[in-house]
Formats: C-alpha cells, sequence, structure tokens
C-alpha cells in the first residue's frame, strides 16, 4: 500500500466491523456507513468508484444522486477523523478522479495483518521454525473475533473477500496444529483440532493432523477411530473415499511407522508434570529386549511382576518403563519404595503418602487409596515387595477388582501369585564366552569401567570378560567390580574375583553345595573402605529411604563435612546413589541399594551398634524438630519443614521406633513439636493423621511420663488433623480437652507460645471446614496468649485469623478492605502462614461481594503463596478458583482447573464439592464446553498441582 495518512487509526474487520482511534473503539454508524466502510476496506488504499460503493450501500439497484452518497461519506468520515479540525483537509478518506480511496497501510487493518501473518506462518514452517511459527499462529488467532465484515458478510459484493479470509482461517487451524506438532504439543493439538473439525469437517488435512497428533500422544486407537470417522463423513457428505494421502497415513499407523512418532520437542513447551521417578545418571545397558517387552506390557496389562533375583536391576527396569510410558498414561504415574516397609500399615502408609492423599472422612487408609484410585488411568510401580508379599498381593488384587484402569508394575524376588499376573523374568546379563566374545554383561561392565578410566585397552578386554564369567552377569556385582577402577587393575580385579572365596567370585561358583548370594560382592567392597566409611556404610541402615549428607553425619556421629567426604568415597564406590537434591537450592539425598543396606544392616547387627545408631537418629531428629524452636508462619518454620522433608525417611524412622517399636515420650514430644500443619504442608495429612493418633493415644497410656503441655499441643494437633479432615465431631472431644486442660497445664514461656501457635492453626481449620464456634472459642484461647505474652509473631497470626473469622459475621465487602490490609502486613513481615490465610479468605470475600475480577487477582496471590511453601495440593482454594473462572465465562479454564480440584479433593477425603455455588457453576460450565473438547481438557488433571496454575503477581501483591 502507498502513502497513507491513517495515523493512529486501525480497523477491526474479523467481526463486527468496529473502528479503534487513539485506543477508543466505536461502531462505523448506522448500516449505510457500514457498509461504506466495508467496500472501503475490501479494496484498501485503492481507488473505489462511486458506483461500486453505491452499489454497496444501496442493494435495490436504483441510482443515487452522488450528493447523497457524499452525505453518508461525510458521516463516516466524522467517525474516523474526531479531532479534525474545521477547514483542515480529510487525511483517511478521501476523494479522487473516479472515486474515493481510504488510505491505511496493512498493519492498520486486521484482515490484512491477518493475513501476512498466516502466510508467515507457513514460510516459517518449512523452514523449520516451528517455535516462531506457533507466535505468528497466536498472534493471528487474537485478531479473529467472528466473522469478518459483520454484519453485512452476506452481501454479494461482500461474499468473496469473506470466503477468503474464512479460507486463510482454515489453513490457520492447520499451520497452528502443525506448528504445536512440531514442537512436541500433541495433546494440545488435539484439543485444538476438535473446534476446528467443527467448523471444517471436510478438509482432510485437518483429519490427518487429528490421526497424527493423537498417535503421537499415545493414543493409537483414538488415532485409528479418527480416520474411521473421516471416512464415514467423506462417504456421506460427498460420495467419495479418503484421498491418497490420509490412506497411507493409516496404513503406516497400522504398520505402527517410527517416522510417524519423529519429533523435536519443545524443552520450554507447557507440559504435564514429570512423574515423581527415580533417576540415574548412567545409562540402562544390555536391557533393551526386556526393557521392551515391559514398557509395552505396561500399556495394556493391569498387574506385571519383574520378577528375579536380588541384584539383577529390577527396579531399575520398572523405573526406565515407567519414564518411558509417563506421557501416555492420564492421570499419572507413581513409584513407591517399600523397602523401609515392615508391615501391611506401613505398605500403605508408604502408598498414600506417595499419592499424596490426606486423611479421609471417613474408612480406612485402604478405602482411600481405592477410592482415590478407582476411576484413574494410572500407572502404580510398588518397588522390592518380598518382605511384605502377603500385604502387597492382597491390595493389589482389591485394586485388580475395584480400578480396571489401573496398571500395576511390582517389583519382588517372589511373585503375588495373583490370577492374571504377567511375569518379567529377568535374569544376570548375557556372559561372554568363546562363541561369544561380546555379550551384555561386558558391555554393563564396560561401560561403568571407562566411565572412570576411559577407553580399555584391547589387551584388558579378556580381563573384562573374565570378570564378567566370575560373577555370572550379575549387573550389581558387575557394577561394584567396576566401582574399583583406580585402585586395582582389570587383571587384578580378574584375579581376585576368580581365586579369593572372600571377593565377588563367590557369586559366580557353587560351593559346598549352595550358591552365595550377592552378599559376597558388598562384603568385598565394604573390606575395601577404611575404618570410617565402612562405619557409615553400617550406620546408614537406619535411615531406609533417601537421605542428606547431615542425616549421615547425625546416625554415625561425625560432622556433616566428614560425613560429605565420606558419603563422596561410598558413591564412588557404587555403595551408595546419588540422587541429587529433591528441589533446586536443596541439598544433595543419597541413598543405598536395597542389597548393600541389607549388608549394612547385618553388619551394623553383629557389631553390636543398631541400638545406638538409632538413638543417634532419634536425637537428631527431635533436635531437628525443636530447634529454634521455628514460630508459626515464618521462614525458620519454612526451612525446618524443608529440611525434615529432605529427611523424610529419618523421620518416619524415628516415629516408627519411638511410637510403636518402643513406645516413649520422646516420639510425643516430638510429634507435639512437628504439629499437624508439617504434614499439611507437605501433603502427608494421611500419614500424619496416623502418628498424631498413635501420640495422641500414648498421652493417655503415659499420663506421668508426658509433660501437661506436651499432651495439650498433641491433643491440639489430633482436633486439627481431624478437622482439616472434615471430621468435624471427631475433632469436638481433643479440641475440647485441650481447651480445658490448658487451663492446668504450665508451660514454659517457649511452651506457651508454641501453644498458641497451635490454637491458630486449630482455629484456621476449624473456621475453613464450617464449625465457626469452636473456632472462635479456640481463638479466643490464643487471643488470651497473646495478651499475657505480647509476642509479635503469635499476635500477628491470631489478627489475621481474627479479620478471617469476621468474615463468616460480616459484610464480605467491608471485610475484605481489612483482609488485604492484614495480607500485605504478612507478606511485609514474610510469614507465609498468614500471607495463605488471609490472601484465601480475601479471595472468598471477593466472591461473596460479587466481583470475581478481584477474587481472581486474589487466587493468584493465593497460589503464589502456597507454592512458595512447596505445597502441591490446594484443593479447596483450586475449587474457588474455578468458580471465579466460570463467573467471567472463562469455561475452558474452569473445566480444567475443577478437574484438578476434585482429584485432589480425593486426596484430601474431603467431599466434593467443598465450596458454596460449585454445583450451579459447574453444571454451567459442563453445558458451555462441548462434550469432545470437555473429554480432551480432563485428561491428565489428576496430576496438575499448584504450580501448573500459578499466575506471577506484583511484588507488593
Amino acid at each position: 500500500m502507498g502513502d497513507t495518512g491513517g495515523g493512529s487509526a486501525r480497523f477491526l474487520d474479523l467481526g463486527p466491523l468496529m473502528v479503534e482511534i487513539d485506543g477508543h473503539r466505536r461502531a462505523p454508524g448506522g448500516p449505510r456507513t457500514t457498509a461504506a466502510l466495508a467496500v472501503l476496506l475490501i479494496h484498501a488504499d485503492r481507488p473505489v468508484s462511486v458506483d461500486t460503493l453505491s452499489a454497496a450501500i444501496w442493494d435495490d439497484g436504483r441510482p443515487r444522486a452522488v450528493s447523497t452518497l457524499e452525505s453518508h461519506l461525510w458521516r463516516l468520515r466524522q467517525v474516523l477523523e474526531p479531532d479534525r479540525k474545521p477547514g483542515a483537509p480529510w487525511t483517511l478518506l478521501v476523494t479522487e478522479p473516479g472515486g474515493y480511496r481510504l488510505r491505511v497501510g496493512a498493519e492498520q487493518v486486521d484482515s490484512s495483518r491477518f493475513a501476512a501473518l498466516v502466510a508467515e506462518a507457513g514460510t516459517l514452517l518449512g523452514r523449520g521454525d516451528a517455535e516462531r511459527a506457533l507466535r505468528r499462529c497466536e498472534a493471528a488467532r487474537a485478531l479473529w473475533r467472528g466473522r469478518p465484515l459483520a454484519p453485512v458478510a452476506d452481501r454479494v459484493w461482500a461474499a468473496p473477500a469473506v470466503a477468503r479470509l474464512e479460507e486463510l482461517r482454515a489453513q490457520l487451524a492447520e499451520r497452528h496444529v502443525d506448528a504445536l506438532l512440531d514442537l512436541g504439543r500433541a495433546e494440545q493439538a488435539l484439543v485444538e483440532l476438535e473446534p476446528a473439525l467443527g467448523e471444517h469437517p471436510l478438509r482432510e488435512r485437518l483429519w490427518a493432523r487429528r490421526m497424527l497428533a493423537a498417535y503421537r500422544a499415545g493414543r493409537v486407537d483414538d488415532a485409528l477411530a479418527t480416520y474411521g470417522r473421516a471416512r464415514a463423513l467423506l462417504v456421506a457428505e460427498l460420495g467419495t473415499e479418503p484421498t491418497d494421502e490420509l490412506r497411507d497415513l493409516h496404513r503406516r499407523m497400522l504398520a505402527d511407522d517410527p517416522s510417524l512418532r519423529s519429533v523435536a520437542a519443545d524443552p520450554t513447551a507447557p507440559r504435564a508434570p514429570d512423574p515423581d521417578l527415580p533417576r540415574w545418571s548412567s545409562r540402562l545397558v544390555g536391557r533393551d529386549h526386556e526393557l521392551e517387552r515391559l514398557t509395552g506390557l505396561a500399556r495394556r496389562s493391569s498387574l506385571v511382576t519383574v520378577h528375579g533375583p536380588a541384584g539383577v536391576g529390577k527396579t531399575r527396569l520398572a523405573v526406565e518403563a515407567a519414564h518411558q510410558v509417563a506421557d501416555t498414561v492420564p492421570d499419572g504415574v507413581w513409584f513407591v519404595d517399600l523397602t523401609a516397609a515392615r508391615d501391611g500399615a506401613q505398605v500403605l502408609d508408604a502408598i498414600t503418602t506417595a499419592l499424596s492423599l490426606a486423611a479421609p472422612a471417613r474408612g480406612s487408609a485402604r478405602d482411600a487409596v481405592l477410592g482415590f484410585l478407582r476411576e484413574r488411568s494410572a500407572l502404580l510401580v510398588l518397588d522390592d515387595c518380598e518382605h511384605v508379599l502377603a500385604e502387597v498381593a492382597s491390595l493389589v488384587g482389591a485394586l485388580r477388582r475395584d480400578a480396571p484402569r489401573l496398571a500395576v508394575v511390582v517389583t519382588s524376588r517372589e511373585r503375588l501369585d495373583l490370577a492374571d499376573e504377567t511375569l518379567v523374568e529377568l535374569p544376570p546379563l548375557v556372559v561372554p564366552d568363546e562363541e561369544h566374545p561380546g555379550a551384555s554383561a561386558l558391555d554393563l561392565f564396560l561401560d561403568r569401567w571407562e566411565a572412570a578410566t576411559g577407553p580399555t585397552d584391547p589387551d584388558d578386554l579378556e580381563a573384562a570378560r573374565r570378570v564378567c564369567r566370575a560373577v555370572e552377569g550379575v549387573p550389581l556385582a558387575l557394577e561394584l567390580a567396576a566401582a574399583r577402577a583406580g585402585t586395582f587393575t582389570l587383571a587384578e580385579i580378574a584375579d581376585q574375583t576368580e581365586q579369593d572365596p572372600g571377593t565377588l567370585s563367590a557369586l559366580g561358583r557353587r560351593r559346598h553345595g549352595t550358591r552365595p548370594t550377592v552378599y559376597a560382592a558388598v562384603e568385598r567392597s565394604q573390606r575395601l573402605l577404611d575404618d570410617d566409611a565402612r562405619r557409615l556404610h553400617r550406620c546408614l541402615a537406619v535411615l531406609p529411604g533417601p537421605f542428606t549428607a547431615a542425616a549421615a553425619a547425625a546416625v554415625a556421629g561425625v560432622t556433616p563435612v566428614v560425613a560429605a567426604d565420606l558419603l563422596a568415597d561410598l558413591a564412588h564406590r557404587s555403595m551408595v546413589v546419588a540422587r541429587g537434591p529433591a528441589a533446586p537450592g536443596r541439598p544433595s539425598r543419597f541413598s543405598q541399594l536395597t542389597i548393600v543396606r541389607a549388608h549394612a544392616a547385618r553388619a551394623l547387627h553383629d557389631a553390636g551398634g543398631t541400638a545406638a545408631a538409632q538413638d543417634r537418629r532419634d536425637a537428631w531428629i527431635e533436635r531437628l524438630v525443636a530447634e529454634g524452636p521455628p514460630r508459626l508462619g515464618t521462614p525458620g518454620d519454612l526451612a525446618r519443614s524443608r529440611a525434615l522433608a529432605d529427611d523424610a525417611t529419618a523421620l518416619r524412622g524415628t516415629l516408627q521406633h519411638t511410637l510403636v517399636e518402643d513406645p516413649s515420650p520422646r516420639g510425643v514430644q516430638v510429634m507435639a513439636d512437628l504439629g499437624a500443619l508439617f504434614w499439611f504442608q507437605h501433603d502427608a495429612t494421611l500419614e500424619g493423621a496416623r502418628w498424631i493418633e498413635i501420640a495422641h493415644a500414648l498421652c493417655a497410656a503415659l499420663p506421668d511420663d508426658v509433660p501437661a503441655a506436651t499432651a495439650v499441643r498433641v491433643s491440639l494437633g489430633a482436633a486439627t488433623a481431624r478437622a482439616f479432615a472434615g471430621r468435624l465431631d471427631a475433632a469436638a472431644a481433643p479440641a475440647d480437652r485441650a481447651l480445658e486442660e490448658l487451663a492446668g497445664a504450665r508451660p514454659d514461656p517457649v511452651q506457651e507460645l508454641l501453644t498458641g501457635d497451635a490454637l491458630v492453626v486449630l482455629s484456621t481449620a476449624l473456621g475453613f471446614t464450617g464449625a465457626q464456634e469452636r473456632a472462635r472459642a479456640v481463638l479466643d484461647a490464643a487471643g488470651e496468649i497473646v495478651r499475657r505474652t505480647d509476642d509479635p509473631t503469635l499476635a500477628l497470626v491470631h489478627r489475621v485469623r481474627t479479620v478471617v473469622a469476621a468474615l463468616a459475621r460480616g459484610d464480605a465487602g467491608a471485610v475484605l478492605g481489612d483482609l488485604a490490609a492484614v495480607y500485605r502486613e504478612a507478606a511485609a513481615l514474610d510469614n507465609w502462614f498468614g500471607a495463605w490465610i488471609a490472601s484465601a479468605s480475601a479471595h472468598t470475600a471477593a466472591m461473596a461481594a460479587g466481583d470475581p475480577v478481584t477474587a481472581l487477582s486474589w487466587s493468584d496471590i493465593c497460589l503464589a503463596v502456597v507454592d512458595g511453601t512447596g505445597r502441591r495440593q490446594a484443593p479447596l482454594q483450586l475449587e474457588q478458583r474455578a468458580n471465579t473462572l466460570a463467573l467471567l465465562g472463562r469455561h475452558d479454564e474452569a473445566l480444567r482447573v475443577y478437574g484438578a480440584a476434585k482429584a485432589q479433593n480425593d486426596r484430601a477425603g474431603l467431599p466434593w464439592p467443598t465450596a458454596s455455588g460449585t454445583d450451579d457453576l459447574l453444571a454451567r460450565t459442563r453445558a458451555a464446553v462441548p462434550s469432545e473438547a470437555a473429554e480432551l481438557i480432563g485428561r491428565g488433571v489428576a496430576r496438575l498441582t499448584v504450580a501448573d496454575f500459578r499466575t506471577p503477581v506484583a511484588a507488593d501483591g
């Protein structure tokens, strides 16, 4: 287009025709001025004759005087240039010989910008730049507001332009999906394809893309069914079979053509959260066949047991398969390490914690697990089950009956012996012989050996083969042998494994009619340690799971610096596995392999050190829990919580020892100092409730040994756990008893403040679940402690909770300002608890006041606070966010958040729905979203966490 005088004018012609001048939008006027503007835009920056304009403005065919036409154009000019000074020339709509011209640039007309963006997206896709192509597509989609040139789109003179733009929109849909597929975002492509196919049902290219998107999302059956739908539609509507392109794509899918899955995934693209599975820094070697088989079985069988002797890599294979199928499992993958479980209750503890299930309002933990998994299309990996085989078999049998869409992979040295159990036998790796000098055992050994030494000298290969034959291809033994790199030569290791009865050779020989176990391999590696490393190896047996260097130092009675050095040595020798930090900025964690830990436990017992190591662990946990002590909502509180989460297995070991195996006041004190909120923060409320109830019962069993102030806080914790689970009737007794005993307890100043914190937490739990009268009584008791102590932290959280309580009694709009004030106060003091309950309540208040826009802003703030604490679950806040989105008409988003909220409600053991008004708003949302789109939106929502919905907010909230 040539020189223009459009200035700041913008023409929105992709939908109802609008003019935007200096940021202000308005309609062009009546039907005749609208028609005039439409025909001028169709011929933008080109002359338009008087006859053409007249035919557009008056469709009855009768000629009009030029003066009449000029009067309508004058009105249009007034709209286009409202600030023109009298006498100044018109600059936008100008008169030229033969007619009129609208002087605008392409960037001022939405349809021109739209066409350019669609063309550029196609060019970028051709160059392989899918990321930029996607941005162009999204920019083009943002311009489309409805049928182009409405309300004159159906006029004869407008039809060709409208048809051209609608064809461009169909091309945009194809290019948008192409960009998503090229970026590896198949699930999102499926969501985009449903409305596109609804508008353009006969475009075979869209059907082809839907087939490819379903195929790349791992839904092969859906992809093949899509071809059937497309063919039936084409035959019915056009009387023709699909084109060669569509038929060829169908044939390649039936043949499982691997090239169809080729896609470069964008690491920055939004995607479902990674499954919580262990990871190894080294690659899996020698198990290609078993991995392919297990991966296939995990996709189509409901129960698979990976079965084999110790040390053959059952866990590694199961986890690798789980990683490979994770993207095709709609409702998530969960890994449960049962190494530390000793009975049925601890099996359930491990599973409920892995699933982040909370205490149910009624029923048992087993019922909670069955209820949560009943409708899930998920994968559950139960690792190391042989020592709790009966309990696992019973639970898996129930899951098979009640959860038909659930797949379970079990690793065990013994099979479960359940009907339809599919076994994957995992033998040792193939060892090299004269006919096959290369074998999988050699591949594994050399992979690990050369990682430390570099390429192996060809003259040393025979020594490596001797090692493989001596240990009969057991992967753990090969790894341990390779870990001696830098200590011995290959020839020396081969000699040791073949000749020395105390070395790994014991695995490869029958001695005295029996086959020795991998224990000999660990024993030999342990002998190579110095005294300090050997002692640490033994003491780590009381940490049955991931641990930090701090925990290792505590159980061995050494400094953290010494422990870190020793752990590095043990990791180098494959005696511990370095698992990395739980999250960025957190300390590294380690663990012992099962067989290594078994050796350590036996060695610790033989040395008579088990009781002392347990006592050091328990004393360290007791100090860690009580140190400070950190106050409610403070940075110290959060730091302690994260430290305990990093060493959760040590904490569980202490609780098992001090509350169950050898009940003592120490365990009760630990639970009193932990409180109920710790478990809530870490989405483990079901497990926490179990420990709290045990501690609560011990207070009654040990009345003379447990201080009254400690007993009060345990009662408050029990009441809080029950209230958070929605069991208000059960919460009443310990709450009332705690208030009665509070008057007689004589806590020291520190204990009194911690009691005040616990009272505020209980009041919050009672208030959130509707027991307002009892919540006020508990809050009043906290207020008495505030008045006696004038403690600033307690005063703050009490003040916040008092304002929140006023919400239940007063006008929501009036309370909203007070909530904003206490939120700012809590945020300024970096008190996460105060900021959380204030922002959550402000969201509720804004909704009650009929202001969903403000409510959504408070939801953003609240979820940012929750995410900052490390919590993954916030079911009530997500349910309220979904209600807010529904009120704002953002139904697709609302449906996704509703799904996540319900999944988290299930884990929390809460009724669904929880928030007032959810039923009506959910029904409205479901009615607004087409069923096929709703099905796509609902897939995978069970895996979503708070972080997936967090929106950045300003630093000051």
